[in-house]
């Protein structure tokens, strides 16, 4: 359903809709206003059923562990402020941490006097080993969770979760992963991976509609895990409370099924392969355009479906372009590329993004406009 004018290489941060799936929503909307009463208020938990059943599939847990949410920061939203913290407790994440999940870290932590602490691992990421061994230093016995990504927002970076886990596991430490971008983009074993609490988004990579979610919770973290909205079914079981958070449109929950199935239908895992391969290529290519160094090994072992490459020095802080977010309108106006722009620790750069509709020379035309930007920009400041 994009536009075709649009080289649009932003599919991580909304997803896009394939048009079978958007049918099955609209068709399910009807039903629903249909019969509202019937549909919302007596079957709603038996509309979610096969949605959760199939998403539990996916991603290798039971269906009572997953509760539908919005979106993953709802998810983390209820995990944190649900978390009987004391005054002296941390929370703890890593500077690469989403900018919403770090906003609500610090309200619980500010509400609950503990401290926030960001953890730093920093660029270049040569190797997994190196992530792990940066995060288990900062750790302390204060640390009551640690909040980490599994594919990091900014840079783009396949955490080596399943090592963090377990390293946090000896030190009596509860993990929260962050895996809004990893639904699609890598394999999941939740059950397997064991971590205490896990967050994703079904409507970016595995293309579900806007608003479709969910928070899976480990058995024993279960009890006091709510939604951020409480309603009628407090106390009643975690995913029916989850099921009913006040009236609200499921069709988005209900059409997981879907999207799982378009994604299968597919081929799902010749869609990651194909996606890692390109966004190793787009990494390799853009860093050999620009002449900038890689943030992750150009072999792509870091890397899922996107990458995040360091801009040329015109487009620096100090330089022509005050800030990013003018850098991603010029792109947009002036070449009609949609891509992420960011700034992270100080520095600029774009996150590029590789579904199966992209192609190879719209990356193409993202170097050439980056390389023309950058040549107007320098005849600007020097006029």
């Amino acid at each position: 359903m994009l536009d075709p004018e649009i080289d649009f290489l932003n599919h991580g941060s909304f997803g896009a809709l394939p048009r079978s799936v958007s049918a099955r929503q609209e068709e399910w909307r009807r039903r629903v206003e249909a019969r509202p009463i019937e549909m919302l208020g007596r079957r709603c938990r038996e509309l979610l059923g096969p949605a959760r059943e199939a998403v539990a599939g996916l991603v290798g847990a039971s269906p009572a562990d997953i509760g539908f949410v919005t979106n993953a920061t709802g998810g983390i939203n209820a995990v944190l402020r649900a978390l009987p913290l004391r005054a002296g407790d941390v929370l703890a994440t890593t500077t690469h941490v989403y900018n919403a999940v770090r906003q609500t870290m610090r309200f619980v932590a500010r509400q609950a006097g503990a401290e926030y602490r960001e953890l730093p691992v920093p660029p270049p990421f040569a190797h997994p080993d190196a992530i792990v061994d940066a995060i288990d230093a900062a750790l302390d016995e204060r640390v009551r969770l640690l909040v980490v990504d599994h594919i990091s927002s900014p840079t783009a970076v396949v955490f080596p979760v399943e090592r963090i886990v377990a390293r946090c596991r000896e030190r009596g430490i509860d993990v929260l992963i962050d895996g809004a971008h990893a639904p699609g983009m890598v394999p999941l074993e939740l059950e397997r991976l064991g971590a205490a609490y896990y967050a994703a988004n079904l409507h970016k990579w595995m293309c579900a509609p806007k608003g479709c979610a969910f928070l899976w919770t480990r058995r024993d973290r279960q009890a006091h895990v709510h939604p951020a909205t409480i309603s009628h079914f407090l106390d009643q079981g975690y995913a029916t409370e989850f099921d009913w958070q006040g009236t609200r449109d499921i069709s988005a929950w209900i059409c997981a099924a879907d999207a799982i199935a378009f994604m299968r239908g597919l081929g799902l895992e010749r869609v990651m392969a194909h996606n890692h391969a390109l966004a190793t290529w787009v990494q390799a290519h853009l860093c050999g355009r620009w002449g900038v160094q890689p943030l992750t090994p150009l072999d792509g072992s870091l890397l899922g479906s996107m990458a995040t490459v360091r801009l040329p020095s015109a487009f620096q802080p100090g330089g022509p372009f005050a800030t990013f977010e003018s850098i991603n309108l010029a792109l947009y106006e002036r070449f009609r590329i949609e891509v992420p722009v960011v700034e992270w620790q100080g520095v600029r750069h774009v996150r590029p993004c590789c579904q199966v509709y992209n192609r190879p020379e719209q990356y193409e035309r993202l170097a050439d406009a980056v390389l023309a930007l950058a040549r107007s920009g320098a005849d600007a400041a020097r006029s």
